[in-house]
């Protein structure tokens, strides 16, 4: 701005210098309005071409016409001269941006340039370390994929309240009528620690260790041997049971389990493994359950023969000695209530004997707990590591870190 105001008063000095001369405010005019005659200049200024040629004469033109070629024509070149003036600014302006544009991008590729190395070698060595930790160092992974469905003790899953109370993420274990729900107690079965220890002397064939058993390989593939005996058996089962996860399908009874292992055929062979065996601990258990109901209800019995026989011979007894019955309404009551518990224990003698022999059947029986719907699967890739995706993201990071490299380097260095 007060550039701006000094070219004005530059520029009207100027003028003001010509305006003492008539003759060049004259050639002014006719340069401005592009005029060839004096007349036309009298015209401009309402005057006669006499009186303008008495100015010219004198070299004085009066005040008011003066006036009128300031405000007119002076001004006019005034602002023109502030016009070309701002339009050159700018055009320097635009030169100047343009100017540190180039500079910037010139900037840039001199700060790559002389950052060459730390730009490639960073993220190049960081995919490299990543590429032999995930190939050579890290243990692979391989996940069997399996899917069981539990029988409970009526030979049916849980019921539909169950069903419905899973579906909302509650877990209600049911006991109804003294039946135990089997199939709830089934994902506890597969984690218990007597279970997974009854499986350490089994024999995998791996193309690692040969054909060792699982108490060896995990022994082996953990580095355990430095443990005492039962810390180190402790430890076994302890990975043993990371290596299973177990998850229950929220809308069904349907148990989905996990298996992790080094080699996809060791997987596969110890997802089997594990289910079938807790498939027999689990019918172990209900044998053990129903034998323990079928002593019970054999002790009762015999309580129950043995009292409905003492009765049978009271009973008997009484009609003997008391042969007219038919005379005396007090002893005909006395044999009525003396026979309606003979009845009863009766009654109850044929339903333990009913019990009884169902036991006997449930236990001698060898029905499938559980019902094997998908699986063991035969891993085909991968579980962990990830090594495409983990030798991207090391790139990634590679690139990061060099990038904080220069601007830190640049900045404070």
């Amino acid at each position: 701005m007060e550039l701006n105001k000094r070219v004005s008063i530059i520029n009207i000095n100027k003028k003001n210098n010509k305006t003492q001369n008539a003759e060049e405010v004259v050639l002014d005019i006719m340069k401005h309005f592009g005029f060839r005659r004096n007349y036309q200049v009298a015209k401009y200024f309402n005057v006669t071409p006499q009186t303008l040629s008495g100015w010219i004469k004198s070299g004085e033109i009066p005040s008011k016409h003066i006036m009128k070629y300031e405000l007119e024509i002076n001004n006019e070149n005034i602002n023109k001269g502030q016009t070309e003036l701002l339009q050159k600014k700018e055009g320097i302006s635009r030169e100047k941006n343009e100017e540190e544009i180039v500079y910037k991008w010139n900037s840039f590729f001199k700060l790559l340039k002389q950052n060459l190395a730390i730009i490639f070698l960073l993220p190049l060595l960081t995919t490299f370390l990543t590429t032999i930790f995930v190939f050579y160092v890290s243990k692979p992974v391989y996940t069997s994929k399996s899917k069981v469905l539990p029988i409970s003790e009526n030979g049916n899953t849980s019921n539909s309240f169950s069903g419905f109370a899973s579906q909302l993420g509650i877990n209600i274990p049911l006991n109804i009528g003294g039946k135990v729900p089997w199939d709830e107690i089934y994902p506890e079965i597969l984690k218990s620690g007597a279970l997974l220890e009854s499986m350490l002397e089994k024999s995998f064939l791996t193309l690692k260790y040969k054909n060792e058993t699982l108490e060896n390989i995990l022994i082996y593939e953990h580095r355990l041997s430095k443990f005492e005996k039962q810390d180190r058996k402790n430890r076994v089962v302890d990975k043993l049971k990371q290596m299973i996860k177990i998850s229950k399908d929220r809308s069904s009874s349907i148990i989905n389990i996990d298996v992790d292992g080094f080699e996809p055929k060791f997987a596969s062979e110890l997802a089997r493994e594990l289910i079938q065996n807790s498939s027999s601990k689990q019918r172990e258990l209900k044998t053990k359950r129903i034998r323990q109901k079928r002593q019970f209800i054999e002790e009762r019995l015999d309580q129950v023969s043995t009292e409905m026989k003492e009765m049978e011979k009271e009973l008997r007894l009484f009609r003997e000695n008391n042969r007219n019955l038919s005379t005396s309404p007090s002893l005909q009551m006395k044999v009525q209530e003396m026979g309606r518990e003979v009845d009863l224990q009766n009654s109850l003698y044929v339903t333990l004997k009913t019990q009884y022999e169902k036991a006997k059947i449930d236990e001698i029986g060898r029905d499938d707990m559980i019902q094997q719907i998908d699986g063991p699967s035969f891993p085909t890739k991968l579980t962990s590591p990830r090594r495409a995706l983990s030798i991207l993201m090391s790139f990634i990071i590679g690139v990061m870190i060099s990038i904080f490299i220069i601007h830190f380097k640049e900045k404070y260095i």
